[in-house]
């Protein structure tokens, strides 16, 4: 029963980031600390706290990397810090399973907003400048979940 009101709160808290990000391209510290104790619950409920920091540490690595090195390529900053701290909780959320589901988190968060942006340049014959990353970041955890949770259902 515990576990079922901690994913109602993951879930509210999740609506209130893609909701504020796409209106204000901002995530909000305390929506990621929030997400970070939820987890921290579900790893003392579940007892699979180590997996749960591993995971943070090892779905966030590549952003930070992207964030560090990829404003030096192109003199513009690619993902934003609450992009990356999102990541963080995301990853906690979703702990380590394989290196399989970090790169299929990887390969979902960075297509879905190139069929996003094509989609909206051959609808309007224009390209946004800067887009939400938090919604496509959402995404890709909640298809991980769908994917691990699949023969459960």
């Amino acid at each position: 029963m515990v576990r079922i009101i901690v994913y109602f709160f993951i879930v509210v808290i999740l609506l209130e980031i893609i909701m504020r990000d796409v209106r204000e391209k901002i995530i909000l510290n305390k929506s990621n600390l929030m997400l970070l104790l939820l987890g921290l619950i579900l790893g003392f409920l579940e007892g699979d706290l180590e997996e749960r920091i591993l995971g943070a540490a090892l779905y966030t690595l590549p952003f930070i990397l992207i964030y560090g090195y990829g404003s030096d390529v192109l003199n513009k900053e690619c993902v934003g810090m609450g992009d990356v701290k999102l990541v963080t909780s995301l990853g906690f959320l979703l702990k380590f399973n394989t290196i399989f589901d970090i790169l299929i988190f990887l390969n979902i968060s960075f297509i879905t907003p190139l069929i996003y942006l094509g989609g909206k340049y051959i609808y309007s014959k224009k390209l946004d400048k800067d887009i939400a990353f938090g919604p496509f970041l959402i995404l890709s955890y909640f298809l991980i979940i769908i994917m691990e949770n699949y023969e459960k259902w």
